[in-house]
């Protein structure tokens, strides 16, 4: 299936991402995880969606796959850029899911709670959270030093944000992650008090979720229908 490729300013750095299905059946905004991760990730399994007629949206991060890398990058500057990408497909009327991978959970998160949002489906596959002071600061050892404090993630500011979350919310995690445990999605739906629905579902494997998918067909499958089915 043949991609249309679209580039947007953010700030200092060019964006690059792809629209897979017909213009008028774009219903969900993929956002890819960090380290060398970037958009064709989980290109086959939006392929496979859009031959299902559930088109999506993708972008690379600043300094991630087509992007550029301008500037040091942060969580602050990801939400900024994610929220961008939103306005930019702000006609497409189906527009209403949200698909966070790994460090874009806590992007995900803040898109799908803000007042303006109109997502009515959060999808987070091996979600990270962060401590709330971790928000601002540019990506390098005081960023780390901040997410490496025991625990740090049970201060996380998207905790509150959350709660005011009333849409669907479909939790994604791994029975052996080590990168992200188990307790995260555990206190997001116990957060999530105002959604209309909260399902946590449990995958046998690691954190590498997005890499699986490209050679496990049913892990695909799996995931696919989890982020169609939102009721």
């Amino acid at each position: 299936m043949t991609a249309t490729l679209f580039s947007l300013q953010a700030g200092e750095e060019t964006l690059v991402g792809d629209t897979l299905g017909p213009a008028d059946a774009l219903q969900a905004l993929f956002l890819h995880g960090a380290g060398n991760s970037q958009r064709q990730r989980q290109r086959q399994l939006r392929e496979e969606l859009a031959q299902q007629g559930f088109g999506s949206i993708a972008f690379d991060f600043s300094g991630h796959g087509d992007s550029s890398a301008h500037a040091p990058a942060s969580l602050e500057k990801r939400l900024q850029q994610a929220r961008q990408v939103l306005q930019q497909f702000a006609g497409c009327n189906q527009l209403r899911t949200l698909v966070g991978t790994s460090m874009s959970g806590e992007i995900a998160i803040r898109l799908a709670c803000a007042a303006t949002s109109q997502i009515e489906h959060l999808v987070l596959i091996v979600a990270a959270i962060y401590d709330r002071s971790a928000f601002s600061l540019p990506f390098g050892p005081a960023f780390s030093a901040a997410i490496r404090r025991p625990y740090s993630w049970r201060s996380a500011e998207v905790l509150d944000l959350i709660g005011c979350y009333r849409g669907s919310l479909t939790l994604i995690r791994a029975n052996d992650d080590k990168v992200i445990p188990a307790e995260i999605a555990l206190m997001l739906a116990r957060a999530a008090g105002a959604a209309r629905q909260v399902r946590i579902i449990d995958l046998p494997g690691d954190h590498r979720v997005s890499e699986k998918m490209a050679h496990d067909n049913a892990l695909r499958q799996r995931i696919g229908a989890a982020i169609t089915q939102q009721d």
